[in-house]
């Protein structure tokens, strides 16, 4: 209890509190790309039993599986991939540890290899296969490609050396590849081959391997007319790696409502359908998705009878209870001393307390993020001294005896009522919303498209629009992300494949304007808005776009991008206004929303 802590001792722990550059509970939203430190895996057991059994079933028969996680929002749909990644990394070392022992804990799963690859939502179903690709790529590391190319060309393509004078030929080598591999798959064949036997050009085929841009006359010496961004180059080498490692690869999809949140049905049912055909080509994959169980019905609406009736059992992330939020919250708190060199006060809640604790719990009915963030707000107000340890004792001992009646909205409460305290502001806390926005390729370019659409209505112009719009170029077809069609003119809307929006497009902004040029040579589109992250030049990428006036270009930055995605739904930015006016000139210039002014009672 509190009474074995020493006046000496809170102040210590309050001091190390205080001066901490990170507070406990700082990540209550989980993110992918940041690994949570503590995790409870009791609500989650089943879950996990469950994904194992699925990773065993394809690692004996290579077929793929698809298994929907539903929770609400803050449940840990998140976090649960940070677990399987956890999880992963003790079996790899399980694996090294006893390959050669003759009995091991098939609940372990120590005979299986597996990896799991995180994949953030893509708002849009624009380019998702580029974007799983480079997620396989980045989680397993380009050595990867050396694993992959050396099974298929040294093993079984021949391109063994056969003596210190035989060396084999590349072009007998590729050929014996193709006849494995025919057809989208030859340029796959090529740069693999020449990645492994060709020690001029491995970087060159090492770069179109990792899905970067290259320049034409670096394609032709390569002798490989695609690149890794069509659509079906980037699911043959999917197929390649997966049909070719001695592992399950585990693709967790998290937040798969966003294209339905985002544009709606149409953009959803583009997304399974990838989903479907990763499902049904692809070998030795286990699918995750993880989605809003709010939104999951209407998913199911849209998803096609054949991807349905082959889901696994949809399973659903359960709460805490209150035991596992004491744990969590203990074992956070013994981390936080530990990181700060300090052995843990005896009273391992401090500085929050038993009773308070079960009334967080009781407001947030065992919600994780709900209830971390109010731990952590807690243990704010005791740093930033808008209540003392004294007082939350206080609170912690009355709060049993204390009856809950309402409170009237212009009661002013003070601590002689410490419930009702506690729950005004858990209530004020848990009403603020936190948001965590992925500015990518695919999030900017929905947004825009959608505040065209939100403004064409409002304005009642009557337009088309359709994401993903193909042309052919010669025999091949190009993508662009989107198309509308106002007043009989056609404008193509297209973002170029890049990470971050903080730095220049290179290549990548050449490579857009290059599509948007062709589909207006094509007349497939007569005008383009393309949007590149600020700053984005280049000789060739300022000449095109000197050359092709059609082509509009709008600069956006991290920031900027975040906020078209925030408000896309709502009232547009400036930039999400300006973006439509280049398509309804006569809208008028932009006009900030109202913002409602404070009355002099608040």
């Amino acid at each position: 209890m509190y009474s074995e802590l020493s006046d000496d001792e809170k102040q210590m722990y309050i001091d190390v509190l205080r001066e901490a550059p990170l507070l406990p509970f700082s990540n209550f939203v989980s993110r992918g790309d940041i690994p949570d430190k503590i995790d409870i895996s009791r609500p989650r057991s089943y879950i996990d039993r469950e994904v194992y059994r699925l990773v065993r079933q394809t690692y004996r028969d290579r077929s793929s599986r698809l298994i929907p996680i539903l929770g609400s929002a803050g449940t840990g749909k998140t976090h649960a991939y940070h677990s399987f990644k956890d999880k992963e990394r003790e079996n790899r070392r399980k694996l090294e540890e006893t390959a050669e022992a003759e009995e091991v804990e098939v609940t372990q799963l120590e005979p299986v290899d597996w990896s799991i690859i995180y994949v953030p939502s893509p708002p849009a179903s624009i380019r998702v296969l580029l974007h799983v690709y480079t997620c396989i790529i980045e989680e397993l590391g380009a050595e990867i490609l050396d694993v992959v190319s050396e099974r298929l060309v040294r093993e079984k393509w021949g391109g063994k050396k056969g003596g210190i004078f035989q060396k084999p030929k590349i072009d007998e080598v590729i050929q014996k590849g193709i006849r494995e591999f025919p057809g989208v798959f030859a340029d796959c064949v090529k740069a693999l081959v020449t990645y492994q036997l060709d020690k001029p050009k491995k970087a060159l085929a090492e770069r179109w391997l990792l899905g970067e841009d290259l320049e034409p006359e670096e394609l032709s010496e390569l002798g490989i007319n695609s690149v890794v961004e069509e659509d079906d180059v980037c699911l043959a080498m999917i197929k390649i790696i997966t049909e070719n490692l001695d592992r399950v690869l585990i693709l967790y999809f998290d937040e798969l409502e966003s294209p339905y949140r985002m544009l709606g049905e149409a953009a959803e049912q583009k997304f399974l359908e990838i989903l479907k055909r990763l499902y049904n080509e692809v070998k030795g994959l286990v699918i995750i998705i993880a989605v809003l169980k709010e939104i999951w019905p209407r998913i199911l609406e849209i998803a096609d009878q054949p991807l349905r009736s082959r889901m696994e059992p949809e399973q659903e992330l359960k709460p805490f209870s209150l035991n596992d939020l004491k744990i969590f919250y203990s074992k956070s708190m013994e981390t936080f001393w530990d990181e700060n060199n300090l052995n843990p006060p005896l009273y391992p809640l401090f500085p929050l307390n038993e009773k308070l604790i079960e009334m967080i719990y009781e407001k947030t009915q065992g919600n994780p993020r709900n209830s971390i963030k109010l731990c952590r707000r807690f243990i704010d107000k005791v740093v930033m001294e808008e209540m003392s340890v004294e007082e939350l004792m206080k609170i912690g001992v009355e709060i049993v005896a204390t009856a809950k009646p309402p409170i009237p909205e212009d009661e002013v409460v003070d601590f002689s009522k410490p419930r009702e305290v506690i729950q005004k502001t858990i209530e004020e806390i848990l009403a603020e919303e936190e948001y965590v926005i992925d500015v990518n390729p695919a999030s900017v370019a929905g947004a825009a498209l959608k505040c065209i659409i939100k403004i064409g209505e409002d304005k009642g112009k009557k337009f088309n629009t359709q994401m993903e719009f193909k042309f052919m170029l010669g025999k091949k077809s190009q993508t662009l992300a989107a198309l509308i069609e106002y007043e009989g003119k056609k404008w193509g809307l297209e973002i170029p494949s890049i990470k971050t929006f903080d730095r220049s497009a290179g290549v990548a902004g050449y490579y857009a304007a290059k599509r948007l040029k062709d589909a207006i040579d094509q007349e497939a589109i007569d005008n383009a808005l393309l949007l590149v992250p600020a700053g984005s030049s280049g000789a060739k990428f300022e000449m095109i776009l000197q050359n092709n006036p059609e082509i509009h270009k709008f600069e956006l930055d991290n920031q900027s991008g975040e906020k078209l995605i925030a408000n896309a739904l709502t009232y547009p930015t400036e930039e999400g206004w300006n973006i439509a006016k280049i398509i309804f000139p006569d809208i008028g210039n932009y006009v900030p929303p109202e913002v409602e002014e404070p009355s002099e009672n608040t």
